[in-house]
Formats: C-alpha cells, structure tokens, sequence
C-alpha cells in the first residue's frame, strides 16, 4: 500500500513542472486534511507536458491524478501517422476536465477542437481550462450515444471523477433527478465542425463505445484518425472494439504502450 502510494505521487511530481509544480502538487495532496472544509475549490498545477503552463485541477478528486497519467503515457495524442502534421479539426468525446484538449489545443495552435462531457461539474473545469485558446476550443455538455435524447450521470464509479457512466434515462426515474442531453456524434459535429475532415477523434466514453460505434454514420467517412479507450473490465477489449473500427473503414490496432486501455484508429486510403 505505502509503496503504490508513493509510486502514485512521484509521478505526480514528475507530470507537473518545476518547483511551482512539486509546491502545487503538494497543495493538491494536503488539500484538507491540515484544516478539514479549508480546501481551495482549484489549484493551478503547472505541468511539464503543457511546457510549464498549469492545468486546473479539484483537490481531493482524480483530476490530478488523471492529468498526469495523460500526460506522462501521452494518453491523448494521436496515432504517430499523424503527429507530426498540422491538424486542423479535433474532437475529444469524453474530456473530463480537458487535460488532453488543453494538451492538443498546445500542440496543434492552428486546430479548432471541440470537447464533449456530459458531468456539469467537469464541464465547468474544462472550460476554465481551455478558456486560454478563445473561441478555437469548446466544451459541449452532453452525453455521446446511439440517439439523440436524455442521459443520467451516474457518479458512483469506483474510478472517482474521471470515470462517471451514463445511463438513458428510464420511466420509473423520479422527476426530480437531473438528467443531460445526449447527442449523436453526427449531432455534435453538424453543429460544431460542420465541414472538412475531422482530423483527429479522442473517445473515452468510458463503456458506451461499443453501443456508438455499432451506430455508424457520417462521422466514421469524415475522421482521418482516432483514438479509443478500452474497457478490459467490461469484455470491451482490442478483439472487440478492432472489427468494429474496422467495419466503419479505419485500420486499427493496439496502443504498443498501452495494448490493454487503448486502440489507434486510421482511416483507409
């Protein structure tokens, strides 16, 4: 336990930047705990990957931890085919607090990116996040689904923050429980990026890519490349997931890093 705990914050400390970051990272950490209901709402941890520059994380949440992992694995970029070209239009469904939109927005200066996320309280972090790029960057509030219609977050993962589900809503709902819009991702790009190719797709939509990729539609035609989370824990693995890229036109293949989490995706010439 004391080993993984001390596995877990020296990679903290090498994701941030400097000792601005080690301080804020230690901020993070202590949130709280010194004086109980004293935690600050943010800190603004500067980070290696973002060239010193901070994201904004919730104490005494994943974000931190969820940050880092992206940035020190590259969790967010793009299958290398396409890294070194100028991306234009990128699209992450999934973005938690945006850390890997704030990444890419770094990366690519010239690319318009649009994010999707259907918890209100990560849509807030995110924007405060990517607020720096201007109107090159926006985070939509909705679910990614099969349809169009209404979702429930359900905020009771083990996995804390970054891994909230979502479930349609059902008839023996109460009134009273907060639901959110669910878009297609023909929906979303129609009415964000309606023209040209999407150059680059991230999706973490932690289980429902199956249910989205069994979909189809025009987006599949549009997308030069994609990266998609697996989910080894609920039989969404690589031998599930392949043959549906695959049968949307995309080459696809294991993330070498990450074989078991991740798949690459590039559409066929």
């Amino acid at each position: 336990m004391l080993s993984a705990r001390a596995h877990n914050v020296t990679r903290l400390l090498r994701a941030s930047a400097g000792p601005r970051g080690a301080l804020a990272v230690g901020r993070c950490l202590l949130a709280g705990r010194l004086r109980p209901g004293a935690a600050p709402r943010t800190i603004a941890v500067p980070m290696e990957a973002l060239g010193g520059e901070p994201i904004v994380v919730r104490p005494r949440t994943s974000d931190l931890y969820n940050a880092s992992w992206y940035y020190l694995d590259s969790i967010h970029r793009p299958p290398p085919a396409v890294r070194g070209e100028e991306l234009r239009q990128i699209c992450e469904l999934g973005s938690n607090i945006g850390a890997a939109l704030t990444a890419l927005a770094f990366e690519y200066p010239a690319a318009r990116l649009v994010g999707v996320e259907p918890d209100a309280g990560c849509v807030g972090i995110a924007r405060e996040n990517l607020a720096r790029f201007g109107d090159r960057c926006q985070v939509v509030q909705a679910g990614v689904w099969d349809e169009n219609t209404e979702l429930i977050v359900d905020q009771t993962s083990a996995r804390g923050a970054h891994g909230f589900t979502v479930r349609k809503r059902s008839a023996s709902d109460p009134g009273s429980l907060t639901g959110t819009p669910a878009r297609t991702v023909d929906s979303i790009l129609g009415e964000h990026l309606p023209e040209g190719d999407i150059d680059y797709i991230h999706m973490s939509i932690e289980g429902s890519e199956a249910r989205v990729l069994e979909a189809g539609g025009e987006w599949a035609r549009r997308t030069r490349s994609i990266r998609m989370e697996l989910h080894p824990y609920s039989d969404f693995t690589a031998t599930e997931a392949t043959p549906l890229l695959e049968r949307l036109g995309f080459d696809a293949w294991p993330v070498p890093e990450l074989p078991d989490k991740w798949l690459y995706g590039l559409r066929r010439q």
